[in-house]
Formats: C-alpha cells, structure tokens, sequence
C-alpha cells in the first residue's frame, strides 16, 4: 500500500484569485498519485464548495484523500473530509487544540465529547483493506509526556483510558495532520511513537515554511513537515518532490507499507 502526504503553504496568505489554481494542483496530485491514500495538510482550502469543484475534477475514482478545511473561525470550523469513490464525505470537527483544554478540570466535557467524537466510528475507515483512525492536530493532547514515554491523560478517568488502548489496537494506521509543526518537537515526537507502537503506522503533516521545507529536501525522512512511523521507528518515504505551483511550493512525500 502507498500513502502520499502533500503540504501546502498555510491558507490565509493565498489570495482568492489563487485558490482556482490551487484546487487545480489539489485534482492535478489526486487524479496522477500512484498513492492508495492522500493525506493533504491542514486548511488546505476554505470552504465546501471548493471541494465540489475539486470532485468535478476528479476522473481516478479509485484513490482515497484526507482533507480539513478552515469553514469558520474556531475548533468547529476545523472540519475534516474524507475522499472515497469520487466523493467527499464528512468526518468530524476537532474537539480541543492545547494541553490545557484536555485536562482533568474540563473532565465532564471531555468525557462527553471524547465518548461522542474520539471513540466515534466516523474517526475509522478502511482503504486497501487498513483501518486508519484520524487524530485531529492537538488531540494529541490526549497523551502527555515528553521524557520519551507518552501516557494517557486523563489518569482519574481508567476506562476512558483502556477504551483509547482498545481504539489504537484495533487499527493499522493514526493520522495527526496538524496545522503548524510544534515548537516543542522532541514532545510531538513522543506521542508520534505511541501512536505507531504495537506494529501500527503513524503519519503526520503540516503545512510548509520555508525552513522545514529545505529540511524536508535534504533530509527526507527526518524532518519536521511529514513525519511517518511504525513501530515507534521512523521511515523513510520512497519518493520526495516538491511542485512549484507559481510562488507556492509543494511538498510530496510517498512511502511504501505492508
């Protein structure tokens, strides 16, 4: 199976008379990805109707995508939206971004909302016969630690907690795109281990500045935009290419699993 993972630079300094040709590049990458599945990077585009035309465009029915769009201001306005068979399918919103938002003082919503969207059946779906399970940006909060060793959170909550163990067993592959790559990586890179340990695969992606793309470059499988892991190991991806696309560039990595 290939997994492709794309970074775009970040939304908002696009101006709309460039959005066309960025929907264009998106359906360009889609309809020529020798990839089973796309991940693109976050905020990608603004809205739903772009995603129409984006499908209008699409003639490979057979390749899957991720996408997240930036709808409107706040959390709920993250929506994320999952390509199969020549359409969009909405998944779900983020629930919380920062350490501070998943702590045991916000127990009662977490629990609601953990229970209504983390363990929710809308997170999974299979392609090419894996089970993926997204993780949305800062919902990786979930975990803290950054000594090397990520745990649960919500200590004071033991079944929310074997039920999270229960969920990550249960498929072959995490997805935590975000929106901007942490400042304290070594912690991000921790909760990327956990995800990808007991033979899982983990892949994130963010969007691209200029230092982590000529990072990127020269160092393929050790930078900051794609991270991509199994077994709480690194890989390396097969192909790296970055597309001029005007003054935009962008970011393509593929790799190969089993």
């Amino acid at each position: 199976m290939k997994i492709q993972l794309v970074s775009f630079p970040v939304y908002s300094r696009l101006t709309r008379d460039k959005v066309y040709e960025r929907i264009e590049l998106i359906a360009k990458i889609l309809n020529e990805s020798s990839a089973d599945f796309v991940m693109f990077s976050e905020h990608v585009l603004k809205d739903l109707t772009d995603l129409r035309v984006i499908r209008n465009l699409i003639n490979r029915r057979s390749v899957s995508a991720f996408i997240e769009l930036n709808e409107s201001e706040g959390l709920n306005g993250n929506r994320m939206y999952l390509l199969q068979d020549g359409e969009w399918t909405y998944i779900d919103s983020q629930i919380f971004a920062k350490s501070r938002d998943a702590n045991e003082t916000n127990i009662e919503y977490l629990v609601h909302e953990i229970d209504g969207k983390f363990f929710a059946m809308r997170r999974q779906f299979k392609v090419a016969g894996k089970k993926f399970m997204v993780i949305h940006c800062g919902e990786n909060n979930i975990l803290k630690g950054s000594s090397g060793i990520a745990e649960f959170r919500l200590k004071k909550r033991p079944d929310l907690e074997e039920r999270f163990e229960k969920r990550l067993n249960d498929v072959d592959i995490v997805l935590n795109p975000v929106h901007t790559r942490w400042g304290y990586f070594s912690k991000f890179l921790t909760r990327i281990r956990k995800f990808s340990e007991n033979g899982r695969y983990c892949f994130s992606s963010s969007q691209t500045e200029g230092s982590q793309l000529e990072n990127a470059i020269k160092s393929p499988g050790h930078n900051t935009t794609h991270i991509a892991m199994h077994n709480s190991e690194i890989i390396d991806p097969i192909s790296t290419e970055v597309v001029n696309a005007g003054k935009e560039q962008v970011l393509i990595q593929t790799y190969e699993i089993d």
